[in-house]
């Protein structure tokens, strides 16, 4: 019986170590990850930099800036144009207004 509670007790503190263990690793894992994004981000920043013309962006032209406001603009206005229904006679022509 007793060897029995040994064993059971030795298996939980595997388990728990083991766990411990994972949890360490991941936090290693993470605190990696942020380390290789930031040197990452690093190596990305100084060569759009040593690009010519890639790093250094011009103003955007007025007329152009315009445009797009314009083209914007009428995308977001919805255009409803009422129908008109037009009169027929009996012979199933259309009606003129005038008359």
């Amino acid at each position: 019986m007793m060897e029995t509670l040994y064993i059971i007790g030795t298996i939980i503190v595997g388990f728990g170590v083991v766990f411990k263990l994972l949890i360490d690793l991941g936090h290693k894992i993470e605190d990696g990850l942020v380390e290789l994004d930031e040197k990452l981000a690093l190596a990305i920043r100084s060569v759009v930099e040593k690009i010519p013309g890639l790093g250094e962006s011009e103003p955007i032209n007025p007329i152009q800036m315009a445009i797009g406001q314009l083209i914007a603009n009428m995308s977001q206005q919805t255009q409803q144009s009422q129908m008109k229904v037009i009169q027929r006679d009996e012979k199933g022509l259309f009606v003129s207004e005038d008359s």
